[in-house]
């Protein structure tokens, strides 16, 4: 019964602050400054048994959800923490004051480092492996809940992520080499980055000589946001009828015909391609391009 009511309290916990947070399926320790590690991973990933160790000498938040507000604010959820028992078919709830874990520090928490967990059962190796932001978004998205619903959401993420460092991995064997790993990444030195801005379609260069001047008109399909990255890729989130997303990062000419289709014909994205790469024959290299994202659902052709 505990077990199934502390299911239902989250999920109730999460729909009522849909729109409002980014909210992660992930683990949370907050150090004494409020700045709080954040450990992001499926079920099984160890986060439990991550936190009940970290949190004997930090500040307990949270071992199955972490919300976020866009500023880097941190929302606690000190739920009763659900633990894989032996001999027990289902997670016994245990309260964080009868497993002594530490109490919030007074200062406001916020977002301090993001890690991916990666347990390695086994293995005597541990080490941090910072993470592009192009890979670490598709992750993160995937760990995230009614992110769809969130007011800018890619470039909430991109932020974030930016403004604390970058995302790491946690690859590691026994919660012990965990602990020694984080005390390197708790307190990271942030970027000096800024918000991103409202991305803009690219300006187009006039139709190479001899593209086809007529035809179909190629238009971004709806997408819920997007946003550039640092490694000159792009990422769409696309929302579905049923309130999922999807979240697909762009790469090679895919994000320059992305950001030009709006509303134009295919000469104009060719000379786009063009004058953004060196491709020996742009139009091949186009077309197929174009291909694979209307196939995606990402671009639409109308006559």
């Amino acid at each position: 019964m505990l077990a199934a009511l502390s299911s239902a309290v989250t999920m109730a916990a999460i729909e009522a602050r849909r729109g409002d947070l980014w909210m992660l399926h992930a683990a949370g320790v907050a150090g004494p400054d409020g700045g709080v590690v954040v450990l992001v991973g499926e079920s099984g990933a160890g986060k439990t048994t991550a936190v009940r160790t970290l949190a004997r000498t930090a500040g307990y938040v949270s071992d199955e959800t972490v919300g976020i507000d866009a500023s880097g604010t941190v929302l606690p959820y000190r739920k009763p923490l659900s633990v894989i028992t032996e001999g027990v078919t289902h997670k016994v709830q245990r309260s964080p004051d009868e497993l002594a874990l530490g109490a919030l520090p007074a200062a406001e928490l916020h977002l301090s480092r993001l890690i991916l967990l990666a347990r390695r059962p086994g293995s005597s190796d541990a080490r941090l492996v910072p993470v592009p932001t192009s890979e670490a978004i598709a992750e993160l998205a995937g760990q995230s809940s009614a992110l769809v619903q969130l007011r800018r959401p890619v470039r909430t993420m991109v932020e974030l992520i930016d403004r604390t460092g970058g995302v790491l991995r946690a690859e590691y064997g026994e919660v012990g080499d965990l602990a020694a790993l984080l005390r390197d990444a708790a307190s990271p030195s942030p970027s000096a980055g800024s918000e991103p801005a409202d991305p803009a379609p690219l300006r187009l260069a006039d139709p190479a000589p001899g593209s086809p001047g007529d035809g179909a008109r190629y238009q971004r399909a709806d997408a819920v946001d997007w946003c550039a990255l640092p490694d000159d890729r792009l990422a769409v989130l696309s929302g579905h009828t049923d309130g999922s997303g999807t979240l697909r990062v762009l790469a090679g000419v895919a994000p320059t015909l992305w950001r030009a289709a709006s509303g134009v014909r295919r000469g104009e994205l060719v000379a786009a391609v063009d004058a953004a790469f060196a491709c020996p024959d742009p139009g091949e290299v186009t077309d197929r391009a174009l291909e694979s994202l209307i196939e995606a659902g990402l671009l639409r052709a109308s006559v």
